[in-house]
């Protein structure tokens, strides 16, 4: 008979491990989203491990785990590899995207307060000043000022939307395309970026005007013509075979 005490010392660190490899997969995904591993890098167990002070073992759950989630592939003896998403992949994600995104702002329309218009300006201002620095030639810096006023008007927009699960949902759809996917099809062209720009700005016109269902389509055209872009930016990037 197992010895309870010894028992639930086994369910602890059951417990603990499961928490561990959430907790990496998390962590992982979030550098990945952010770029920080970009597309066709490869990501080492062992360098992962020391930096995380863990065992290999978590680590390569939380790989599997974000293989099966097509983040990443695993290559026997090389690692895992970050993946290109697909063109269905793209074409799903944004799809669905727009339909959050165009709620979270419809939702916003209603229910946004001064504040959130004001930072919606000030992130405004931030994406034209990218554009602004593109057409100078400082592309780390209209990419630097672009990631802060994408990241603030986002983040506005769904905080003002009022709903916890739609939020969740939203974010877990972002962490299966890496954030710099659509910095990288807008290519620091400062065309694309005063576009992108205008784009940001019309939403958070119909916003501030209380013009709910301006703001839902909007956002909905918005999502997709970012996808139109990605999708040549992917079809211009993979290798043809």
């Amino acid at each position: 008979m197992t010895d309870p005490i010894e028992l639930g010392a086994r369910h602890q660190q059951v417990d603990v491990r499961a928490k561990t490899v959430e907790s990496l997969v998390d962590a992982l995904q979030e550098r990945i989203s952010d770029g920080e591993f970009g597309v066709g890098s490869w990501i080492r167990q062992e360098r992962l491990a020391e930096e995380y002070g863990v065992s290999r073992m978590p680590i390569r759950e939380a790989l599997h785990r974000l293989q099966a989630l097509g983040v990443v592939e695993i290559v026997a003896n090389r690692g895992a590899r970050v993946q290109m998403p697909s063109m269905r992949d793209i074409a799903e994600a944004y799809e669905v995207r727009g339909v959050l995104e165009g709620h979270a702002a419809y939702r916003a329309a209603r229910a946004c307060t001064q504040a959130d218009i004001d930072r919606l300006h000030q992130a405004g201002k931030w994406f034209d000043e990218a554009a602004a620095q593109a057409r100078a030639g400082a592309k780390a810096a209209a990419k630097d000022l672009w990631y802060k006023a994408n990241e603030l008007f986002h983040s506005t927009v769904i905080q003002a939307a009022g709903n916890a699960q739609l939020s969740t949902s939203i974010s877990a759809l972002h962490h299966r395309m890496p954030r710099n996917l659509t910095w990288s099809a807008l290519g620091g062209d400062s065309r694309l970026l005063a576009d992108n720009a205008a784009e940001h700005m019309k939403i958070a016109q119909a916003i501030e005007n209380r013009d709910a269902q301006s703001a839902r389509e909007l956002t909905i055209e918005h999502s997709a013509h970012a996808r139109e872009l990605v999708e040549i930016h992917v079809q211009r990037s993979t290798p043809q075979r």
